[in-house]
Parts: C-alpha cells; sequence; structure tokens
C-alpha cells in the first residue's frame, strides 16, 4: 500500500522526469507536455503502484519510456540528435554571471551534438544516469538488463563521448 501522497512524489521527481523526457524528444514544450502526460498517467495509477516491485523513480522513467515511444511512433520519424533544440538552462543562481551561464549553457549544446555518436541503447543508459541520477541497479531495472550491463552501457557512452569531444 502506498502511504506518500502523490504531491510529494511530483515535486521529487518532476525534475529528473522531464531532464530524461528531454533528452529524448526535439522540444523543451514537447518534454513539457509528455512531462504532464508521464504525471497525469501515474497520478491515475498511484493507488496500484507496488513499492515492493521497485522503486517510484523507476516506476515513473517506464511510464516516461513507454510514452516517450508512443509519441514518436505517433510521429513516424525521428529527429536527428544534432537538431534537437537545448535542454532549459541549469538553475540560475544570485552568483551566475551572464558569462558562466554562456559557458554552462554551450557545454550542454557540447554534449547534445554529440550524443549521435552513441548508440540508442548507450543513449538511453547516459541519459537515465546523467538525466535522473538512476543508479545501476535503477537503469538495468528500466531497460531489462542486469545492474552490470547498465554499468558497462553507460561506461562506454562516456567513453565515445569523451573520445568524439577530444577530436
Amino acid at each position: 500500500m502506498v502511504t506518500q501522497p502523490f504531491s510529494e512524489v511530483y515535486r521529487e521527481h518532476v525534475a529528473p522526469i522531464w531532464r530524461y523526457v528531454r533528452t529524448r524528444l526535439p522540444s523543451d514544450a514537447d518534454a513539457d507536455d509528455l512531462t504532464a502526460d508521464v504525471f497525469a498517467a501515474a497520478m491515475r495509477s498511484w493507488e496500484r503502484f507496488d513499492p515492493d516491485r521497485g522503486s517510484v523513480g523507476g516506476w515513473l522513467v517506464g511510464i516516461a519510456r513507454h510514452r516517450i515511444a508512443d509519441w514518436w511512433t505517433t510521429r513516424s520519424r525521428e529527429v536527428p540528435v544534432e537538431s534537437v533544440e537545448s535542454a532549459a538552462p541549469e538553475a540560475v543562481s544570485e552568483s551566475d554571471d551572464p558569462e558562466s551561464m554562456a559557458l554552462r549553457r554551450d557545454d550542454v549544446d557540447t554534449v547534445r551534438r554529440h550524443l549521435g555518436a552513441l548508440s540508442p541503447r548507450e543513449r538511453e543508459a547516459v541519459a537515465l544516469r546523467f538525466g535522473t541520477s538512476m543508479t545501476s541497479e535503477q537503469i538495468g531495472a528500466a531497460m531489462g538488463i542486469t545492474p552490470t550491463a547498465a554499468r558497462m552501457l553507460v561506461y562506454r557512452g562516456v567513453g565515445k563521448l569523451r573520445e568524439v569531444m577530444s577530436r
């Protein structure tokens, strides 16, 4: 039985789920819409969530993965990684100056442009690890692979990114 109010689940997980969804869709607006759809679906089935079967974060990522697949299926096309708009900038603090913000945005854009060098499974694992801060165990559960395989996918993905970005 679920005892945590859904409002707490939403507050805790909305940012990581949005970041994950954003890595898979072509624009912020699409990510906003799909993230809302993920949480609407989760809210409708919250009473049926079984914590013995996995974490709330993994459950939400599972919903997001299915919604993302449906989204692409209905559009029957794929946007190349290079053409995906930048994700929303990191949270701005009072100490951030415009130059620091611009450099951080350039770093995110550079990484995003090079994601095309990764296989779809590596992209998925890297997005789950760095978009949602999931552990290898959680990534493995979400992708239907072992935690060791999840670690290797992330490791290889990051290695490929380092290689292509150093050229």
